[in-house]
């Protein structure tokens, strides 16, 4: 079982129960080498922490894209304003995090990710592997995946978080992911091989 060790810093363990499925996943494609990643939404790291100590190799190019402002709605993250005024611990812990992994060549992209993606996209980059787990809306989400689906390449994973997500506050649908990760893959569906869908979705790119 991958356990994280004490040099980290986190303060939230909301990735751990995603471990055996992601396991199970990078285990099926262990044949299709990862060798560049975007991230959409770290928060200090915790998936990316995983990914770079169990499945990539020294080299692997790896983009982040978040504002390291938090995400209020979620269990334990209210209340934080005034720390994150006070010392950006977000974005703090995750640089922590990520310097114990020199070997992974990070880039690093602070801000909204529908402002970055489009910019990645234009400038053509291409990945593996791209992980979405930043909005909570509908149509963030759907943005986002948008934007991913032009820059993943033939045969790549691509990853969902929180299709299993509800705000118990605002129960409508465009305040979810799931509703974008559908409108997705309603227009995308005959260029996606779905792997597994839970409470994350699994799905891998397959030719035209």
């Amino acid at each position: 079982m991958f356990t994280y060790d004490e040099k980290y810093k986190f303060t939230e363990k909301w990735f751990d129960p995603m471990i055996p499925s992601w396991q199970q996943v990078f285990e099926m494609r262990k044949d299709k080498p990862i060798e560049s990643v975007l991230e959409v939404g770290s928060f200090e790291g915790r998936a990316t922490i995983f990914l770079c100590s169990e499945i990539l190799k020294a080299g692997t190019n790896y983009d982040v894209v978040d504002s390291f402002g938090g995400s209020l709605e979620e269990s334990g993250m209210s209340g934080t304003k005034e720390r994150l005024e006070a010392d950006d611990f977000i974005y703090q812990n995750f640089k922590h995090n990520i310097d114990q992994h020199p070997d992974i060549n990070f880039n690093i992209h602070r801000g909204f990710s529908q402002n970055i993606l489009p910019v990645l996209a234009e400038n053509k980059n291409k990945y593996d592997f791209i992980y979405i787990d930043a909005s909570h809306e509908a149509d963030d989400t759907f943005v986002d995946a948008y934007y991913a689906h032009k820059m993943l390449k033939e045969g790549g994973l691509l990853i969902f978080d929180d299709y299993g997500w509800k705000d118990p506050e605002r129960t409508h649908p465009l305040h979810s992911p799931e509703l974008g990760i559908r409108m997705f893959f309603s227009m995308y569906e005959n260029q996606y091989k779905l792997i597994g869908q839970h409470y994350q979705v699994y799905a891998e790119k397959v030719k035209k």
